[in-house]
C-alpha cells in the first residue's frame, strides 16, 4: 500500500467515525431529555430502569466511537511506519502516534483517558438526573 492509499483509507475511516459520532451525540441528547423527563414526572422504578439502560447503551456507543478513532489513528501511524520512505508530514504523524504494533479495536476503556473521563462525567450526570430526588 502506498502512502497516499494509507491516508485515503484513514480519511474514509474518519468520515465514517464522524457520522457514527454525530449519531451518538444525537442519541446522547435524547438520553439527557429522557433523564430530565423521568425526573420531572417522578417516574416509577421500571421507567427509571429502562432510561438507565438506554443511557448506559448510549455511553457504551460513545466509548466505542472513541476506541475506533484511536485505533484508526494508531493503525495509520503503524502502516506509515512500515513504508520504506514517507513524507515529512507522515513522519510527523508517526512521531506523534508512535510506531508500536498495530492497535486492536475493542479496548473501549484504554483508548483515550480524557474521553474516558468525559464519558464518566456524562454517566454521572445522566444517572444523577434519573436516580436523585428533586
Amino acid at each position: 500500500m502506498s502512502e497516499y492509499e494509507i491516508w485515503s483509507v484513514m480519511n474514509s475511516g474518519l468520515i465514517a467515525n464522524a457520522i457514527y459520532g454525530a449519531s451518538v451525540f444525537f442519541i446522547l441528547w435524547v438520553a439527557f431529555r429522557a433523564a430530565n423527563q423521568v425526573r420531572a414526572e417522578g417516574s416509577n422504578i421500571v421507567i427509571k430502569s429502562l432510561v438507565t439502560l438506554f443511557g448506559l447503551g448510549v455511553i457504551l456507543n460513545g466509548l466505542v466511537v472513541s476506541s475506533i478513532l484511536e485505533s484508526l489513528l494508531q493503525n495509520t501511524a503503524y502502516s506509515l511506519s512500515q513504508l520504506d520512505s514517507i513524507s515529512a508530514a507522515s513522519q510527523s504523524f508517526v512521531n506523534f502516534y508512535g510506531t508500536g504494533a498495530a492497535a486492536e479495536a475493542g479496548n473501549i476503556f484504554g483508548a483515550n483517558p480524557i474521553m474516558l473521563v468525559w464519558w464518566l462525567v456524562v454517566t454521572i450526570i445522566i444517572m444523577g438526573r434519573i436516580w436523585t430526588k428533586n
